[in-house]
């Protein structure tokens, strides 16, 4: 299991369009906004190759200024 944190920059008028098109992405969670476009997401899964790739796609959402790795936990004993 691999587990990432991730620092979310997004335009303000557009926060609320970013946060539900993350919310349909699956293992992706956003755990907390603020009213100027900073969010706490975090993406969970199996491939530890595949959180490279979603920084990079995050920053690629419509509204999206920025998104920066912040903490990344890979753990090969769990189920």
């Amino acid at each position: 299991m691999d587990l990432c944190s991730i620092l979310l920059h997004a335009h303000p008028d557009r926060l609320a369009a970013v946060e539900e098109t993350l919310r349909q992405w699956q293992g992706v969670e956003v755990h907390a906004t603020r009213p100027d476009g900073r969010m706490v997401v975090t993406v969970e899964g199996d491939d530890p190759e595949r959180f490279g790739e979603t920084v990079l796609t995050l920053r690629d959402v419509d509204g999206v200024i920025d998104a920066s790795l912040v903490y990344h936990y890979h753990d090969d004993d769990a189920e």
